[in-house]
């Protein structure tokens, strides 16, 4: 049985999710329906679009782990201009977990999986994945992406290319939803 009522977040984060997993059936209670991060001038879901900006994945020369050091740079700026001590920040992708604790140590970081059950008011999701033959590896499960897309109460900040990410079906449908119901951005902003 769907329990149709949702009580952790803006109805604007749970909208894509909403649409795609559940037929539209969520309702969003009535006093989180417009909840937002106070400062914030933009849309409670926000993508910033890394496609065109070089910032390719690198794999680490042993393991083969995934990271991406340019999509740390912008978080670091997300976060110092959000200034919310309710701010997690996840990937699906261990090395760049790493990356991330080691650049942003103040700030709570974990996998998807390890942060499965929690929540926070300002969720920023890293991707990682950015290369020429648009290979998205973990990012296809899209149950494991549909917990990350649902941890945050206030605001959503995912980061990511979207030419990579974009020849798939379920990420072409979330950049189309963003286009029409969030705040798309380009890194470009966020380069010195």
């Amino acid at each position: 049985q769907l329990l149709d009522t949702q009580y952790r977040m803006n109805a604007e984060i749970i909208a894509f999710s909403n649409h795609y997993f559940y037929g539209n059936q969520l309702k969003t209670f009535a006093s989180n329906h417009d909840l937002c991060l106070e400062g914030d001038d933009l849309k409670a879901v926000e993508f910033i679009d890394t496609a065109g900006c070089g910032y390719e994945e690198s794999k680490h020369p042993e393991t083969g782990a995934i990271f991406n050091e340019s999509e740390i740079s912008i978080i670091e700026q997300r976060v110092q201009q959000l200034k919310s001590d309710q701010l997690a920040i996840i990937t699906p992708y261990r090395a760049q977990l790493t990356k991330i604790r080691q650049r942003i140590p103040q700030v709570n970081a974990n996998t998807i999986d390890s942060f499965q059950g929690q929540e926070q008011d300002v969720i920023i999701i890293s991707l990682c994945r950015c290369n020429e033959v648009n290979e998205i590896g973990f990012l296809k499960d899209y149950r494991r992406m549909n917990v990350a897309f649902t941890r945050a109460r206030k605001k959503l900040i995912v980061i990511g290319d979207s030419i990579t990410i974009g020849q798939d079906e379920f990420y072409r449908s979330f950049l189309e939803h963003i286009e029409q119901n969030g705040s798309y951005r380009s890194a470009w902003e966020f380069m010195d």
